[in-house]
């Protein structure tokens, strides 16, 4: 009965981090740029146990998350008629290069600006920080912006990047270096909308409630039959 308890607890944890993970997409549904994060299960370790008469009986501990991932799928591109919206219509990312660090993240947002700098401008993303050329220098567009400038870079598995937050990536040992993209196209006058779809995640949603409840409901029958086997005693 101890092992319903904590089977059931695990599986209370890993929906509850689930639901987590939901609630973090559906906030995001109008974030330029967005990727969903997905939640993958594993199951804890199983164990044969004797169920009398030479039959085995396999009982397992739980489950666990194993990894919380990122849903690259392409997001829908929304025209806006800006000259320094872009949108990367392909696998590629924008570098932008931090001003105050000057540590190089990874971004779908195309959101640009420009940021006067004495007789210079440079094209930077929302925060001020550089967005970066095709030479991994910052974007000088004093003369002019032309989207065709943009640095625009893959990795081999982008599904390795470290998620920072505020729609910036970082790289990994697992996602590989940046190199150029020259597949991916760059969309000037459009952004690239959220890739959370609100119906797959209200679907997620359910089922992540129901095994939360499921498991709720068990950690309460182990209790109350580990009551009555005390008063049995």
């Amino acid at each position: 009965m101890i092992r319903g308890f904590y089977a059931s607890k695990l599986g209370m944890i890993a929906q509850q981090n689930s639901l987590n993970t939901i609630a973090n997409n559906v906030a995001n549904i109008n974030t330029i740029g967005f990727k969903p994060q997905v939640t993958a299960f594993s199951s804890l370790l199983y164990e044969n146990i004797d169920g009398g008469g030479g039959a085995e009986i396999s009982t397992g501990h739980g489950a666990k998350v194993q990894k919380i991932g990122i849903d690259f799928t392409q997001g829908f591109l929304q025209p806006t008629g800006r000259t320094l919206d872009c949108a990367i219509e392909g696998a590629g990312f924008f570098a932008i290069q931090n001003k105050e660090t000057n540590t190089t993240t990874y971004t779908r947002d195309g959101v640009f600006h420009i940021s006067v700098e004495g007789d210079q401008s440079f094209l930077v993303d929302a925060r001020g920080n550089y967005v970066l050329g095709q030479d991994n220098n910052p974007l000088n567009i004093t003369g002019g912006f032309d989207s065709a400038n943009l640095g625009v870079f893959s990795f081999a598995n982008p599904y390795g990047l470290t998620l920072l937050g505020s729609n910036q990536f970082a790289v990994s040992d697992l996602s590989g270096q940046p190199a150029a993209d020259n597949v991916s196209i760059v969309r000037n006058g459009y952004l690239e909308s959220s890739a959370t779809d609100s119906a797959t995640e209200m679907v997620k949603m359910l089922e992540a409630n129901r095994a939360f409840s499921f498991n709720s409901r068990i950690v309460q029958s182990t209790d109350e039959m580990e009551k009555t086997v005390n008063q049995l005693r």
